[in-house]
């Protein structure tokens, strides 16, 4: 029967209204190229190729930095392009750069609509400043329904006892059930830049004491670009990213992904930060300076207020209390969630130099961060060694160099505490179409550094050791095959493994396009120490997950893609055996010059438990991520689209149900909505001059 009704609704699909959105292809690059990491990172990616897809960059005159900004190029390769350049002069086809080694087919593929060719003159480039001045306004709203359980008012004579009517009033929202967000960006050229972010999460309330600049989440920032002696400067919220991310990295990072070889981090320095991120930013001045043609420094001054879990003050002297953790979530919709909003003082500085020589760069960084009142590391036992105190020193040596086919990158990094984290990986070319990749790591159970994070199975950077293989092949044309193989262990306990062990992790990917079809077929097995409660006891055991892939995508119009996609999870602990599957149809279409797009999304799922959940990267308004969890059983249809109105007035809108038969509610605790559906709503305008 399940069977039957998949294949009435991929029969069905064609008849469907076609659909995408504006930032579709970059949208598909970016998820072809598995580098959605985070929303912070998806954002400031969409954001760069965006700009970057209506003023291109001119591959023969931009430097390292600028050839930065195209994410799918490793700092090799760019080397290997300038190196080019210099030696044999200007590119006059972009299929040039099929010649400089460590550039294949699918590379050019992806940066091709962000290049340009042809030099600029000095007029030119004034000419393109004035040109290159653009504005953005971003207004969006979105909302779910039915109303979740946080936003239902109650009677005090429903409760056996006031202490029980005050404790459930303290986690009802205080907002309204709608998210809202303003942005406003300028920018000319890469010379200046300034932009203000407001939002408000569903739930948190308006101008309150806690929202006292009207919006729960306030940022704005100035950025000035030169090629003198001051590089950059940045007032305001900024992030930065130094060396392999040991010490200090804000924004995208590059992680395990079907992008094999894709592993190695590229340090930029400092940028503006543009995301709705609560946590992961800093707040003051940031200054690049460049005294010799290879040197640059790096150094910024941070203060600001993060939230955090205080212990009663009434149980301690106020000049002693101690944060038992750091509050992340970005939540502040009822009185217990807000009364952590900006309980810690945080001041942060940091320090870097690096040297680019031809041959080889290399740096050294040092951040010192100091909280006020201290933070206390949890009482469970995978936090004992949990970042604790006042303060913390951290310093690292970072290097890149190559010779030949191989290149080689690291960073090993110390803190106060003599402890130390470090990681290097090389990459070489075996032949034309192959290259692989290794890199080790290990980093110290009581290393910890708030702003880093490292290439690693876990995303802390602490208590781990591994060794990681990549393997990128081409062996007949249109076939690209990327597999990976990862084995890692642990120290100490961690969260829901409580005994050290170790683990491994390995995937196949094959991608295979002929003519108008292209099919991708992906195998993922993940071994992994994991808890198992029986009874009163907690053992860790070894648990096991496969998951199978299989799309295919086909075009039967230059503008139409009919994209169907199949996965496969079994989950395996001691006696426990689960399984799941997904199964999805989509239908894309992007008109003639974009005036009206959208995407279409029909998917049925099945899986035994949360255990089995499978993950699938949904379209959304233009900087909007989602990439939802799908387990138990049920349906999920979702349309996005776009409606380009006037020259610079674009509205989005995206609208999901998902439909949960077995189900008598969705969600637990404040979230909770009785029923077995739930609609959500996204409407988003936007003002490009």
């Amino acid at each position: 029967m399940k069977t039957f009704l998949f294949f009435l609704f991929l029969c069905a699909c064609p008849l469907l209204p076609l659909c995408a959105q504006e930032s579709l292809d970059i949208e598909k690059l970016l998820e072809s190229n598995d580098i959605l990491h985070s929303e912070e990172g998806y954002e400031e990616m969409t954001r760069t190729l965006l700009h970057l897809q209506r003023y291109p960059l001119n591959i023969n005159t931009a430097g390292f930095d600028s050839l930065k900004m195209l994410f799918f190029l490793s700092d090799s390769q760019i080397d290997r392009i300038l190196s080019f350049r210099k030696k044999y002069g200007i590119f006059l086809s972009r299929h040039e750069l099929l010649l400089v080694g460590g550039i294949g087919k699918k590379d050019l593929e992806n940066i091709s609509p962000f290049i340009c060719l042809g030099e600029v003159t000095g007029r030119k480039r004034l000419q393109a400043i004035r040109k290159y001045t653009s504005q953005e306004i971003l207004a969006k709203a979105r909302s779910t329904l039915p109303r979740q359980e946080g936003y239902k008012s109650y009677s005090p004579s429903a409760f056996k006892s006031e202490a029980q009517y005050l404790k459930k009033q303290a986690s009802r929202f205080q907002g309204i059930p709608l998210g809202t967000l303003l942005k406003y960006k300028i920018k000319t050229g890469d010379h200046w830049q300034a932009g203000l972010t407001l939002e408000n999460d569903p739930g948190e309330a308006y101008f309150t004491r806690y929202q006292k600049m009207g919006f729960d989440f306030f940022s704005a920032h100035l950025c000035a670009t030169t090629t003198h002696f001051f590089r950059k400067i940045i007032l305001g919220d900024y992030r930065t990213q130094w060396g392999q991310g040991l010490v200090a990295w804000g924004g995208f990072s590059s992680g395990k992904s079907s992008l094999a070889l894709g592993n190695e981090k590229s340090g930029k320095g400092f940028s503006p930060h543009t995301s709705t991120d609560e946590n992961n930013f800093l707040r003051g001045v940031a200054l690049s300076l460049q005294p010799l043609p290879s040197l640059q420094t790096d150094l910024f001054f941070s203060s600001k207020k993060t939230d955090g879990n205080r212990i009663d003050p009434a149980s301690i002297d106020e000049e002693n209390i101690l944060t038992a953790t750091l509050y992340e979530s970005g939540n502040h919709r009822n009185s217990t969630e807000n009364e952590k909003k900006h309980q810690l003082k945080e001041w942060t500085t940091g320090l870097s130099f690096h040297w680019n020589a031809s041959a080889f760069r290399i740096g050294i960084n040092t951040v010192y961060y100091n909280f006020q009142p201290p933070i206390k590391k949890g009482e469970k036992i995978y936090q004992q060694f949990n970042d604790e105190g006042k303060k913390r020193l951290l310093t690292s040596i970072d290097y890149k160099t190559s010779f030949r086919n191989i290149y080689l990158f690291g960073e090993t990094a110390t803190c106060e505490q003599h402890s130390w984290a470090t990681v290097n990986g090389l990459r070489f070319s075996l032949y034309a179409n192959a290259a692989m990749s290794v890199i080790y790591r290990r980093y110290d159970k009581n290393y910890v550094s708030r702003y880093a994070h490292g290439f690693g199975e876990y995303s802390n950077t602490s208590n781990e050791e591994g060794l990681y293989i990549g393997l990128d092949i081409s062996p007949v044309k249109n076939l690209k095959i990327n597999t990976y193989y990862d084995w890692f262990r642990y120290f100490s306990p961690r969260y829901n493994a409580y005994v050290p062990d170790a683990g491994q992790e390995f995937l196949f990917e094959a991608n295979y396009t002929l003519s108008d079809f292209e099919h991708l077929f992906r195998f993922k097995n993940e071994r992994k120490p994991e808890n198992f409660n029986h009874t009163d006891h907690t053992y860790t055991v070894l648990r096991v997950k496969n998951e199978i892939r299989y799309q295919l995508s086909y075009r039967p119009l230059k503008k139409l893609e009919l994209r169907t996609r199949i996965d496969f999870t079994f989950y395996r602990k001691l006696h426990l055996r689960e399984k799941g599957y997904l199964i999805h149809q989509d239908l894309i279409y992007t008109s003639g010059k974009e005036k009206f797009n959208f995407q279409f999304r029909l998917a049925y799922f099945d899986t035994d438990s949360y255990n089995t959940r499978i993950y699938s990267y949904e379209n959304n308004v233009l900087y909007g991520y989602s990439f939802p969890a799908y387990f138990e059983r049920g349906f999920r249809t979702y349309l996005n689209l776009n409606w380009k109105l006037h020259r610079i007035l674009t509205f989005y809108l995206k609208t999901g149900f998902t439909y949960y038969p077995d189900a008598d509610h969705i969600g637990s605790s404040v979230t909770r909505v009785e029923g077995n559906k739930l609609f959500d709503l996204t409407a988003q305008l936007r003002i490009h001059l």
